[in-house]
């Protein structure tokens, strides 16, 4: 019992928030956090030497060999945070102290005599070289605070914000927020911090009477971004999290729907699936909020949809379902397209699809048969039907018996957009060139420049995919290196020779 309960108070202290992170005001609106030990070890930046050869600064190149050296506390985050002042924004760096002494020292490679400008109060010393803004340190911590309008502040500003940052008031603090404080327990390498609060009344001060009356204030609600550079993949995850006031209206103002169509996927081949995109919206809820907030230019947007599709917006919206998918794959073989490609639009009766016929049946021949019209463009057949409410256009070979049958090989849900499929939205990108048709690769080899930037971007990566929805989102970036670290292998990529 005695040492679960000292594993457990060993743990909790683990993850006890630094005393420096009080710092931060609680009226910031963004707050970035980086971890420099953890970015340094995985990204390996202190082995490229043509990065090197481009850091000339002194301090610089001492970070870039090796960060602890800088007296700052490396091996924690180092947070970054935005306030809106009346007169301007206002950038903070804030970051635990290791060793004073190491740290003056630093500085002093700045330039000789440096440390004859610095000042000191019982608290804390502090530097400011120009009216840019102000560097300030004490034995437990480093602030640094400047404004890109650095005009509008009298150093006065300055060293005042600094005195209620190095004694500040708990209740003030961001740590005083719950989302914050949950923000802080799910910390990867790169993180990002987001407040509605004071970002509404900035756009307010800017947009005035443009911004729509509504229903519900938009103060309370929180983002959170997540970046986590793991061996072999990318991955990036955000979270939104609404106040109780908006999530008593949320309900009307969220156009996703909660998941994809899964019968619609189903329909979709993904044999070499090179691209494939899929959403899920409810349409009804969108038209709800364009009537109630959108500008008077809707009308003229309204009256070019028309005269594009020969319905009225209502008319058009009551014959969606707004389940759309789209996927393309590569095949091989003497076809003069060498993709097939397929579009499912979810749809309420047959309005959308006599529209499209009536467009298609004066260009090009068109043959019913059973519930498809066959279209023959230029040799190639392609096939339009409504299949258990979903709107199917392709070009896949076969495609019309094979559904007829119950099969068309691979389905979008058993390939790898199966794991970006669980939300309003998924994506998904084939980042792999060698299995794209080599049609395509002899097509990019004919132009030397663009197939040189496509290696390069491309080569280091397998696939990106994503996936989102009202509450959650994710991307995912596969590398082609499953054993090496996805920051290392970024690095490499960027470094490149031209």
């Amino acid at each position: 019992v005695f040492v679960w309960a000292a594993l457990i108070v060993l743990s909790s202290c683990s993850r006890r928030t630094p005393e420096f992170v009080h710092s931060i005001p609680d009226d910031a609106i963004a707050v970035l956090t980086i971890h420099p030990m953890q970015l340094h070890t995985k990204s390996q930046v202190n082995t490229f030497p043509s990065i090197k050869e481009k850091v000339k600064d002194e301090i610089w190149e001492q970070i870039l060999e090796n960060p602890l050296s800088t007296g700052l506390m490396m091996n924690e985050y180092v947070y970054v945070f935005v306030t809106m002042e009346e007169e301007a924004p206002v950038i903070g760096v804030v970051s635990g102290m290791k060793d004073q002494k190491k740290f003056e020292s630093t500085l002093a490679k700045i330039k000789e005599g440096i440390t004859e400008e610095f000042e000191s109060n019982e608290v804390y010393t502090w530097l400011q070289m120009d009216k840019e803004g102000i560097i300030a340190w004490n034995n437990k911590q480093m602030i640094a605070l400047v404004s890109p309008d650095h005009n509008e502040f009298e150093s006065s500003y300055f060293t005042g914000a600094l005195d209620k940052m190095f004694s500040p008031v708990r209740e003030e603090s961001i740590t005083s927020l719950v989302d914050f404080k949950d923000f802080l327990g799910k910390m990867k390498d790169l993180n990002l911090w987001l407040s509605s609060n004071e970002l509404f009344d900035v756009v307010q001060k800017i947009a005035g009477d443009k911004i729509p009356d509504l229903p519900i204030t938009l103060y309370n609600n929180y983002a959170q971004v997540f970046v986590d550079f793991a061996d072999g993949e990318m991955n990036i995850n955000g979270e939104t999290h609404f106040s109780e006031e908006v999530e008593k209206n949320v309900e009307e103002f969220l156009v996703m729907k909660p998941n994809l169509n899964e019968d619609m996927l189903k329909l979709a081949p993904a044999g070499n699936l090179l691209v494939a995109i899929a959403g899920s919206m409810d349409l009804s809820k969108t038209q709800q909020l364009i009537e109630k907030f959108a500008p008077p230019e809707v009308d003229t947007v309204s009256n070019k949809v028309e005269m594009a599709t020969g319905m009225e917006m209502e008319e058009l919206l009551g014959a969606l379902t707004g389940d759309f998918t789209i996927s393309i794959n590569g095949v091989e073989g003497e076809a003069m397209i060498p993709l097939e490609i397929f579009v499912g639009i979810g749809v309420n009766g047959k309005a959308i699809q006599e529209k499209l016929m009536e467009s298609v049946q004066g260009l090009t021949s068109v043959e019913e048969e059973g519930d498809f019209f066959i279209i023959n463009f230029q040799g190639n057949e392609i096939y339009s039907g409504i299949i258990n409410d979903v709107l199917v256009i392709t070009n896949a070979l076969g495609y019309k018996d094979a559904i007829k049958s119950g099969a068309h090989g691979t389905p979008l849900t058993s390939s790898r957009f199966g794991d970006f499929a669980d939300g309003s939205l998924g994506m998904f990108v084939n980042l792999d060139i060698d299995q794209y048709p080599a049609m395509l690769q002899g097509l990019l080899s004919q132009r030397s420049e663009a197939q040189r930037w496509v290696n390069k971007l491309t080569d280091p990566f397998d696939y990106l995919g994503v996936c989102a929805g009202n509450y959650k989102s994710k991307m995912v970036v596969k590398t082609s290196n499953p054993s090496e670290n996805s920051l290392y292998t970024v690095l490499k990529m960027v470094d490149a020779p031209e």
